[in-house]
């Protein structure tokens, strides 16, 4: 069956984008094979992979090595048909894994999704401080639910900063209109106007929650110094401090991101690589706190939310990880650094501006004339060409390369030099018709 005949089926019954694909909803693609970076369509069209299913797949689709570590897991667990005993011990080995590498994590707790993770986060952040409000930072993402999805900053300072509705900045309709009175909307990489709002409002508040990298709107760095602000007035206001490591988890290193730039957060949130694409989210974080979900006063429910096999997922993904004392990174960072320099070059010599930077593991590309070196919010992205960006991703896919929206690529152990020669040929071919 072809890609439009399953279109066609899809608009029958499906609620949704036409494709199984991220980001490349432009046209319809449903995809019928993997093998490590490599995608068939229904139509038999062969792609390189640079979604990897947006950032969980970090070995590739059906890696070798990941499916015999998990198979060792699940051998072990199902030896004795398997009880809820055993099923009980593979999570404490996958809470024990992370608490080895991650500095926050004293004790481990599990969820099906990122997005109900950050509101456990929340509930146990307000049950600690019993304080109501939140903060968060223009242009992070920390799930699709009312209080914490999208809207803008508003820039007078007269009043509690909470945000303002703004359709451009992610989808809301339907959106309870109270939701937005949960938490402040302030802009990243500004330790003054934080420090402003925690002055005024510091007793009130009883989260501040970020993506340590901005990996979700344009792989942003934190400034020199700020991610260390942020934690000093934290602990100065007795403000919980929480890291969305959703993405950069395990993708950055062993020890996430709030290891790599040496803050440590009094939580964290996890999901995408922690498993290895495996559907698995959790949370990390200091005893005094994750103890209240210990003691009862803290709920949290689901059927789904250590299922054996997630579990297994987090001990195989983190016994590859930890092999050869990270061979994987440095695998990882030489594939990167070569399709990042080689797409560097194609620009230049194209005459098309080409903005790039990322962390390990993930980069963005974006259209844009600008003499910065280092775009360190949203707003440094005023200047980007969103028709060219769509046209880059539509032809890029045509050329056979997928990759997400926003110009970004995902980077696994499962791209090879032959693939990013073939990226590099594409990228070229579809500038030079741009």
């Amino acid at each position: 069956m072809s890609n439009a005949e399953l279109a066609r089926r899809a608009n029958k019954v499906l609620a949704g984008a036409h494709t199984n694909l991220p980001g490349s909803g432009f046209s319809p693609r449903f995809i019928v094979r993997a093998e490590g970076c490599h995608l068939w369509d229904a139509d038999g069209k062969e792609y390189i992979d640079f979604v990897l299913s947006a950032g969980p797949l970090i070995f590739g689709h059906n890696n070798p090595e990941y499916i015999q570590a998990l198979k060792q897991q699940l051998d072990v667990l199902w030896s004795l048909n398997s009880t809820i005993y055993q099923e009980a011990a593979i999570e404490v080995e996958a809470a024990e894994k992370i608490a080895q590498h991650v500095p926050c994590a004293e004790k481990v707790h599990f969820n099906p999704t990122g997005t109900e993770t950050v509101q456990l986060a929340l509930r146990l952040a307000r049950a600690y401080t019993r304080r109501p409000y939140f903060i968060r930072f223009e242009g992070h993402y920390h799930g699709w639910f009312d209080n914490i999805l999208g809207g803008s900053v508003a820039e007078t300072t007269e009043e509690k900063p909470f945000p303002i509705e703004n359709p451009e900045t992610l989808t809301a309709a339907g959106r309870d209109p109270a939701s937005l009175k949960q938490g402040f909307l302030l802009p990243w990489n500004d330790a003054d106007v934080l420090e402003q709002v925690l002055k005024k409002y510091g007793e009130e508040v009883a989260l501040v929650i970020m993506e340590p990298i901005l990996c979700n709107a344009g792989c942003c760095p934190p400034r020199q110094g700020y991610l260390e602000k942020v934690r000093e007035l934290c602990t100065k206001y007795g403000v919980v401090l929480c890291f969305d490591e959703v993405i950069t988890g395990f993708r950055v290193g062993l020890s996430c991101a709030q290891g790599m730039l040496g803050v440590t957060p009094d939580i964290a949130t996890f999901g995408k690589a922690m498993a290895g694409g495996l559907p698995l989210a959790g949370f990390a974080g200091r005893k005094d706190m994750m103890d209240l979900m210990l003691q009862g006063k803290v709920t949290s429910g689901g059927t789904f939310g250590r299922y054996p096999l997630g579990m297994a997922g987090v001990v195989a993904s983190v016994k590859i990880l930890e092999k050869d004392n990270g061979a994987f990174y440095r695998k990882i960072d030489r594939t990167q650094k070569r399709l990042e320099d080689g797409l560097r070059e194609i620009s230049k010599r194209r005459g098309i501006p080409l903005f790039i930077q990322g962390t390990r593991g993930v980069f963005i590309t974006r259209f844009m004339d600008t003499d910065k070196k280092v775009a360190y919010t949203v707003r440094d992205f005023k200047g980007v060409d969103a028709q060219k960006e769509r046209r880059w991703a539509e032809m890029m896919a045509e050329e056979g390369i997928i990759l997400m929206f926003g110009g970004r690529f995902y980077i696994s152990s499962a791209h090879t030099d032959a693939d990013i020669d073939r990226a590099l040929e594409c990228a070229d071919k579809v500038m030079g018709r741009m």
